[in-house]
């Protein structure tokens, strides 16, 4: 598997980034979901419904679901949190559920983030320590508030210590600044490691195949242009 390339993807809104996973979906070898992308994904595979995601989210993340059940790049988290209110942590009412025990036809309350032991599962630690190349876009869990799948996603990468690691966003980068600070600074001069703002425009280039539709470069570009015409004159 020496160029496995695995990506982990995730947001607040589902339908603003299911058109670019479907396009990164054919670039990687393996896809990790979280945050609202992936409680769209598990409404759509098992016909449940989850709290906060919309049917128009859920009828967009058919495609994807479609698409997998041929080739398998998505690989499921199999431990999630369930809370009954939308917020801080408040003990007793949030509890961790096995997506195997999900019900279809269900409804649950709000999946706010991944259970930590999700990295332990062998298929899931093996995917991430046997990759070459992994991409990071946003958190897994609803922030401030629940952090543990971030953090263990972070270190679970960190213990690959042979793949390219590439951090994309704003939020992305200060979820692991703030969850992880000792590594943080550790990997800041690391080779290995990249970090960049810009996220969601990292994912519009992928969607449309052409970086040059990013809106920084297309600025540039326009810059370019005009500095070019103030010279001819």
């Amino acid at each position: 598997m020496s160029t496995d390339f695995s990506c982990q993807a995730s947001g607040g809104r589902g339908d603003t980034k299911i058109g670019p996973l479907n396009e990164l979906y054919k670039k990687v070898d393996h896809l990790i979901l979280g945050g609202v992308i992936y409680n769209t994904y598990l409404c759509a595979k098992y016909n449940i419904r989850i709290a906060g995601v919309s049917e128009e989210d859920i009828e967009a993340a058919k495609k994807l679901v479609s698409l997998d059940k041929k080739k398998k790049k998505i690989v499921e988290l199999p431990h999630i949190v369930e809370a009954e209110i939308l917020g801080k942590k408040v003990r007793g009412k949030f509890a961790k559920i096995a997506v195997q025990d999900l019900v279809p036809g269900q409804s649950y309350g709000y999946i706010l983030d991944i259970d930590s032991r999700s990295f332990s599962d062998e298929k899931v630690a093996h995917v991430i320590s046997s990759a070459r190349t992994i991409f990071v876009n946003a958190v897994m869990g609803y922030t401030p508030y629940f952090t543990e799948g971030s953090e263990a996603l972070d270190r679970t990468i960190d213990r690959n210590r042979t793949a390219w690691k590439l951090y994309g966003g704003g939020d992305t980068l200060q979820e692991f600044k703030s969850l992880c600070p000792g590594l943080y600074l550790a990997v800041l001069d690391d080779a290995l490691y990249y970090f960049f703002t810009g996220g969601g425009s990292v994912l519009k280039a992928i969607e449309q195949s052409d970086a040059m539709g990013m809106k920084p470069l297309q600025a540039l570009l326009d810059n370019k242009k005009r500095l070019e015409k103030r010279l001819t004159k």
